[in-house]
């Protein structure tokens, strides 16, 4: 037992020790820098309570310039795919059964663009990833891009009837320099829309769908454009595409593209 307790005992007296030996070594060394003796122990006592404190600010100073590092890290990756969120966020969002804007999808499309775009880019810690000022800081960020990014197109204008989104679609495009016209729906062998320009003859298909477009409305519109001589095919969605039908879109040089794109149409085409 007694042995027991004086090892504990020890225990404490070695750093006690040790802050006595700091504490006379700080008091030495300031007499020597002439602080007379009813000064010194002042002096010692300000600097043992001053050295962490002064540590504590050198380290809340540098986490500071971290955080404002990663920010503007952050800031550049967002700015840069700016348009990808706001695509995605147009896709993504749907109206509840209360009229409310339900955005449980685009919630997590947000949190798949942190894990697999955002986070392996940045160069910080993680305490700056994990401090909320950072997570509030780029929220805000996104959404700003977001409105940054409005499609120059009024998608509330978007018809509920899938026939008259075709039409709506050719009008777009004819607002944006195109000759569009819709086929009248039988015998259009999978081309909903004929839009030309400068030459150039682009036949597309229109899906209104609630989700993703799969790949027969690629097929559709390939046969289309051999059928119809067309230069080029395109499938317009408003809800996103499915890999497969991206896939095979990219084997047979079909366009995908949201809805929300439509004014885009002849850049990426090469047109414009």
């Amino acid at each position: 037992m007694s042995g027991r307790g004086g090892g504990g005992l020890g225990i404490l007296l070695v750093p006690l020790m040790v802050l006595a030996l700091v504490y006379q070594f700080i008091r030495d060394t300031v007499v020597q820098l002439g602080v007379g003796e009813d000064q010194a122990d002042k002096v010692v006592w300000g600097v043992i309570i001053g050295i962490p404190i002064l540590i504590v600010i050198l380290r809340s100073s540098a986490f500071q310039r971290r955080l404002a590092d990663a920010k503007s890290q952050a800031d550049a990756i967002i700015f840069e795919n700016g348009q990808s969120l706001a695509k995605m966020y147009r896709q993504k969002k749907y109206t509840g059964n209360y009229g409310e804007v339900r955005l449980e999808a685009f919630d997590k499309e947000i949190k798949y663009f942190y894990e697999t775009i955002l986070i392996p880019r940045l160069s910080t810690t993680v305490a700056v990833l994990q401090d909320q000022r950072f997570a509030s800081h780029c929220e805000q960020r996104i959404w700003n891009a977001i409105g940054a990014n409005e499609a120059p197109i009024d998608l509330n204008t978007i018809p509920d009837d899938p026939f008259e989104f075709e039409h709506w679609t050719a009008e777009v495009l004819n607002n944006f320099g195109w000759n569009a016209q819709a086929t009248q729906g039988t015998g259009d062998q999978g081309a909903d829309v004929v839009a030309e320009l400068e030459g150039h003859t682009c036949i597309i298909q229109c899906k209104l769908y609630k989700n993703a477009v799969g790949n027969k409305a690629v097929q559709e519109v390939d046969a289309a454009r051999t059928f119809f001589d067309g230069h080029s095919a395109a499938v317009v969605g408003k809800s996103g595409f499915t890999r497969s039908a991206k896939q095979l879109a990219g084997k047979n040089d079909v366009l995908l593209i949201d809805v929300s794109e439509l004014s885009e149409l002849a850049g990426k085409l090469g047109l414009a």
